[in-house]
């Protein structure tokens, strides 16, 4: 018995799509040359400008990874990787007039214009088909359908994501599953359990999938080894997806020595990228305490007037690799209490700890603005995981897995965290937990263009009702 796939018509679609976008991809960016070029019948490169910036194109787009398939990531990816592709594209373009001396056979506004224009072009091309394509997906077309093993537990997270996700066109076409099902305990959104171990191998020798997917249960009678001979014996492409992945873990393979590894947290950047971001954060630091010391001024005035204690509020918090730093801020509170002190408590949004003059602050976040010393001194970074204090970094480590992952950055000012709105209070392990999980998607998606997206959002919403 053969196992039918559904929109068979539209299987290759994504490849015609690829293959026509390699060649119409050089296509543009040449024609386009060509039309704004007004020197176009000049040849300083002995061949035709436009026929570089074909050759150039075809050459190093594909080197970006646009052409692959995108099925499982989000299109906001493919428009990265083409602005990364066809900048290459324009700096190689820079180089080769540079060397041969040719650069002012070229005006500077058509070459801009040409630029702009291509990439706006290739953007469009790229993401229009791209979305297309998954419109045809979420309506069952060009679909992809899976065999899953797991237990039912498992199997329905997998499948809550497909059902999340119908612009990837997956479907889970059967599932079988380590530990016996019990017919009044078979989950109503998955198909129904179709048996064991030998019912899969079974059904593998009449049936078809496109891909399997499987997690392991560690403790049951059937081991990794049984389980890699079987589906090593297919000619399917096979998707390990273990049960106990976190959305913050990174998943990136690597190697030491002839042994494959899989990074699961840590890293995040080349140190070149790094030494830009304490570059800028070193940079905005010292700008911003020129351009704010009159407000910061104005503020300890008031705060100094206002209630009896210190104008600065000086607390142990955790920073890089888990050192010790004390972060500085504005005292917003009547009392003054050590960040490793046993039993701290946070915030509230009525707590009568907080002075009048501290609740303004802690609302427009002008507490925080002496941390631009932390940042000076390289403790912590305009962006990255906000510290927490010594204490809840204890009584949380022991409570929410991959915790202390969160201090492979330098903490910041402002986070991924904060702009999703995981600020202040977190009345709840499961607050917390959240706040962690978007501090580890930052470490592991963080680039510059990131933090520069989370600067101005923090600008956009610098009054929250969170912060209290």
């Amino acid at each position: 018995m053969s196992f039918s796939l559904p929109g068979g018509q539209l299987r290759q679609y994504g490849r015609d799509i690829s293959r026509l976008q390699r060649l119409l991809d050089p296509l543009i960016a040449a024609l386009l040359f060509y039309f704004i070029d007004s020197n176009r019948h000049q040849h300083p490169l002995l061949l035709p400008s436009w026929l570089w910036v074909f050759a150039l194109s075809a050459l190093i787009l594909p080197t970006a990874g646009i052409y692959a398939s995108y099925r499982r990531r989000s299109l906001w990816a493919l428009a990265r990787r083409v602005s990364q592709g066809f900048f290459l594209v324009v700096l190689a373009l820079l180089i080769l007039a540079f060397t041969t001396r040719t650069s002012t056979s070229f005006s500077r506004f058509e070459t801009s214009l040409w630029a702009l224009l291509t990439w706006i072009l290739l953007l469009l091309t790229h993401v229009s088909l791209r979305a297309l394509l998954r419109w045809h997906r979420e309506r069952g077309r060009n679909s992809r359908t899976l065999l899953y093993w797991g237990t039912s537990d498992q199997a329905l997270r997998f499948q809550t994501q497909l059902f999340a996700a119908p612009w990837m066109g997956l479907r889970l076409a059967v599932w079988f599953s380590p530990l016996p099902i019990a017919p009044d305990s078979q989950p109503k959104s998955l198909p129904p359990c179709s048996g064991g171990l030998s019912e899969m191998r079974r059904w593998l020798e009449d049936n078809r999938v496109d891909a399997i997917v499987f997690s392991h249960l560690p403790g049951n009678d059937i081991n990794m080894e049984q389980l890699l001979m079987l589906f090593g014996d297919t000619s399917l492409p096979v998707i390990y997806a273990p049960g106990w992945a976190t959305p913050g873990m990174r998943f990136a393979a690597d190697r030491i020595g002839e042994l494959h590894c899989i990074d699961l947290w840590g890293g995040g950047g080349s140190l070149f990228a790094r030494q830009i971001k304490r570059l800028i954060d070193l940079s905005l630091s010292i700008l911003g305490l020129l351009v704010l010391s009159p407000l910061m001024l104005g503020v300890a005035c008031v705060v100094a007037f206002t209630s009896p204690g210190p104008v600065l509020y000086l607390q142990n918090r955790y920073g890089l690799n888990s050192r010790r730093f004390r972060i500085i801020k504005f005292r917003t509170m009547r009392v003054i209490e050590a960040g490793d002190q046993p039993g701290l408590l946070q915030a509230t949004r009525d707590d009568p700890r907080i002075t009048p003059v501290g609740r303004f602050l802690r609302r427009w976040s002008l507490d925080e603005l002496p941390q631009l010393i932390n940042v000076f001194l390289g403790d912590m970074s305009l962006v990255g995981p906000r510290p927490h204090a010594v204490d809840h970094n204890e009584h949380y480590r022991r409570l929410i897995p991959g915790y202390m992952q969160r201090h492979g950055f330098k903490p910041g000012i402002t986070g991924l965290a904060q702009v999703e709105g995981w600020r202040g209070e977190t009345s709840d392990l499961q607050d917390m937990a959240k706040r962690i999980d978007a501090d580890l998607r930052y470490q592991r998606d963080w680039s510059l263009s990131l933090d520069l997206k989370i600067l101005v959002k923090t600008i956009l919403t610098l009054r929250s009702p969170n912060a209290f």
